[in-house]
């Protein structure tokens, strides 16, 4: 019975000393969030968001020259001859009596 008693009020101390650690008063008596986002993860977080950014609008920025050089270099001509084939075609119809019936 004695070791039950005295095992009891061991399980009480444990169980009161974390209520009072819980109840503490605490010594930063800053916000919750302020505790949370402190100066150094908000720097970091700044950081993370600027360069992600950047490096975003330099990825897009070098995905539409290069889009643009491979058009102007390589499409373009491509189209313009087929158009000028196509034109010169036309006209030998043209001038070969053909006609478009609507």
């Amino acid at each position: 019975m004695f070791i039950h008693i005295k095992f009891f009020s061991i399980f009480a101390w444990m169980f009161w000393s974390r209520i009072q650690f819980a109840a503490r008063r605490r010594e930063d008596s800053r916000p919750l969030y302020r505790r949370i986002f402190t100066n150094r993860r908000l720097d970091i977080a700044h950081k993370v968001i600027v360069r992600s950014i950047l490096g975003f609008l330099v990825f897009s920025t070098s995905y539409c020259v290069i889009n643009a050089g491979i058009y102007y270099k390589f499409v373009r001509p491509i189209r313009q001859e087929e158009r000028e084939l196509l034109e010169r075609e036309l006209i030998e119809a043209d001038k070969a009596g053909f006609a478009f019936k609507k």
